[in-house]
């Protein structure tokens, strides 16, 4: 197959398309090189968006070879480079030649389109798991991120809370999983969706979504995307008994959606979106159907209060995990949620009846990954994340002080 047209006797002309960071040479441009020639310790011109032109040095130059990056005294045209000494250098920046500067066309980013709270870690089993649990770790942590991933934004809320933005719940996930093995501990809220206003009318982003299953499953899969308000643009089937759906969904509707599209198809749909644009915001946003079972206090849950539970829920606890009081231990079959003790003992006494010591049996309880745990708590809960635990709770944990605030909205109501 033919290489691209390159010109290695034009003047150098690369468009960085990603940015990586090291702490010994600082901010490294990696992109094509576009024309003309690259060497170390070259003097050229950095050409930004802005219109400004900052004039660098090129410190050290890498090329790649297979997986692995070697340092190198020159390249050209055709080459991928990485280039260091760029402290200023933003995806879609142009590194041209000092003498004869002219610019590439530039990449566009997408902007953010759902944000969530990372906040330090309050529960009562803060510190347990993790190395890094304080305001200052996290303000560190997400400065760094910033100077490689491109996509995502950040503000300081709080000296505790900050806002991070980026684009969908895959980008977020994949954060705080990296975050979560490093050794961070953290508590993240809800994803919200970024909306804005033009012309007096409020705007949401919406997704182009792709998914392909088998034909047995159409009911249950369509059923599903008729309550998130999927817009149907195309749909066909192939022979291998296949069927393709095509439309239009906001982002707001499609968060949990993967993981129940996992279990629907029985792991053989395919699914993938992409940004389509902003819409006009319509309808109220899909929420969970059910309450939740919150402890009531600390302790170590049981088998005799489990099974007491599980007839009218979901257990996310098995017997003898560490509960804290504001815990959520469970799904409630009804709307509302129950305050419950799931570490209470059973009574002994010097009575005995026949069977009346049998065995527990308790069904396993359900263990969310991140991305479910993420989609599953509603705006007043959180989740907890450590290194080995994956914790959900409310954001108050004091039931007295939750029904009292419930009382005032349905006062103000």
């Amino acid at each position: 197959m033919p290489g691209p047209a390159v010109d290695a006797t034009q003047p150098l002309q690369m468009l960085t398309t990603m940015v990586d960071y090291n702490s010994y040479v600082g901010r490294i441009a990696i992109g094509r090189v576009h024309a003309g020639r690259v060497s170390r310790l070259q003097n050229l011109l950095l050409m930004k968006q802005d219109g400004r032109r900052l004039p660098l040095r090129v410190t050290k130059l890498f090329g790649f070879f297979g997986l692995e990056r070697r340092e190198i005294e020159s390249a050209e045209a055709g080459d991928i480079v990485a280039i260091a000494g760029m402290e200023e250098a933003r995806v879609g920046d142009t590194v041209a030649d000092a003498e004869n500067p002219a610019a590439l066309p530039p990449l566009l980013i997408d902007e953010p389109t759902l944000s969530m709270e990372f906040m330090v870690n309050d529960s009562p089993f803060s510190g347990r798991d993790g190395k890094f649990l304080t305001s200052r770790h996290l303000r560190e942590r997400l400065e760094q991120e910033l100077k490689t991933n491109v996509g995502l934004r950040v503000e300081e809320l709080d000296q505790n809370v900050f806002k991070v933005s980026g684009r969908g719940e895959l980008h977020l996930s994949v954060l705080i999983e990296t975050m979560r093995r490093e050794g961070f501990e953290l508590a993240v809220s809800r994803p919200q969706v970024i909306v804005k206003t033009e012309n007096g009318q409020t705007l949401e982003p919406a997704e182009y979504l792709l998914v392909d299953i088998e034909q047995g499953y159409q009911g249950v899969v369509m059923e599903n995307l008729g309550k998130r308000g999927l817009e149907i643009k195309n749909m066909h089937a192939d022979h291998h008994g296949r069927l393709r759906i095509e439309g239009v969904i906001t982002a707001r509707n499609l968060i949990g959606f993967k993981a129940e599209f996992l279990a629907q198809t029985k792991g053989t749909g395919l699914m993938h979106h992409s940004f389509h644009g902003y819409i006009p915001r319509a309808g109220s946003p899909t929420g969970r159907a059910a309450g939740v079972l919150i402890a009531k206090e600390t302790g170590l849950g049981t088998s005799y209060a489990l099974e007491g539970l599980q007839a009218r829920s979901i257990l996310f606890v098995a017997p003898g995990t560490d509960i804290y009081a504001g815990m959520i231990v469970g799904q409630n079959a009804r709307e509302n949620d129950m305050v419950v003790n799931p570490c209470k003992r059973k009574a002994l006494t010097n009575m005995r009846a026949a069977g009346s010591d049998d065995l527990v049996q308790l069904t396993p309880p359900r263990v969310f990954t991140l991305e479910q745990a993420i989609a599953y708590i509603e705006d007043d809960e959180l989740a907890e994340i450590t290194p080995k635990n994956i914790r959900l709770r409310k954001k108050e944990l004091d039931h007295s002080l939750r029904r009292k605030a419930e009382k005032e909205e349905e006062d103000a109501a």
